[in-house]
Formats: C-alpha cells, structure tokens, sequence
C-alpha cells in the first residue's frame, strides 16, 4: 500500500491524452484550422496538437493491442465512450466563431453543474466540450 506521504509531495503537472485516428493529415486540419490548435511531430504517424494550455495527441495506430481478437479489424472507427471538457474564459466567442464549421453535439447553454458550455463532434467523432465556469 502507497502511504498518504507520498501523494502529499507529488505534483501532477498535466494531463495530455492520446487519441487514435485514421486520417492523421485531416485531424491536424481540423484542429489547426478550426480550433486555432498548432501541430508538431517528431515521428511517423503521430502529433500533438497545443493551444494554451491544452495538449491533445493523435496517432494512427499501425498495430493490434496485445490480445486482440480480430488483427484485421481492431481499430474499425476511433470510439471514446466520455467526452474531453476543455475550461475556456469565453465559451461565448468560441462558439460563435466555431459552430457553422463544426458538428454540434449540444449548443451553448448555461448548465445546472455552473457552467455555461456545449458540445462538437470533431473530424474523428470524438466530443469536445468547451466550457466557462458560471457559478
């Protein structure tokens, strides 16, 4: 068992998540020329995207998890079964400048939780929540 002591001195910096996709070339599109994002990449198949202080990376996976049932089929669409909530000081702004070119899986409103946010499909079909805390 990890004493209390231990998690009392460390620091958890960040949070960077990486998410599969098919068509590396269109996510960068995507992120770069709707959400403002900057791509970079020191390897073959594989990003990471930034703005501020989000950092999101995509990779095109070339091989089957250990275990895997079906080799030639593991990776048939990307699936995330949550959402990336993504805090901003002007939901507002962003929405405006983003919903006619993007899916729109919820639009702005203020939510009971205390925040005022919504909801996009991006290129892969992963659900990007931008939101501005109201409370």
């Amino acid at each position: 068992m990890i004493s209390a002591v231990f998690f009392n001195r460390t620091v958890m910096n960040k949070l960077s998540a990486i998410l599969w996709t098919k068509d590396l070339e269109q996510t960068i599109s995507f992120y770069e020329e709707v959400l403002g994002f900057r791509g970079k990449s020191n390897f073959p198949n594989f990003v990471t995207l930034t703005r501020e202080g989000v950092e999101l990376m995509f990779i095109v996976p070339q091989e089957p998890p250990k275990g895997c049932d079906d080799p030639a089929g593991f990776f048939p669409n990307p699936v995330l079964t949550g959402s990336l909530f993504i805090i901003t000081n002007q939901a507002d702004d962003l929405w405006h400048s983003i919903k006619d070119k993007v899916v729109v899986k919820d639009a702005i409103a203020n939510r009971a939780y205390g925040m005022r946010d919504f909801s996009i499909l991006d290129n892969n079909g992963y659900e990007l929540v931008f939101g501005q805390d109201i409370s």
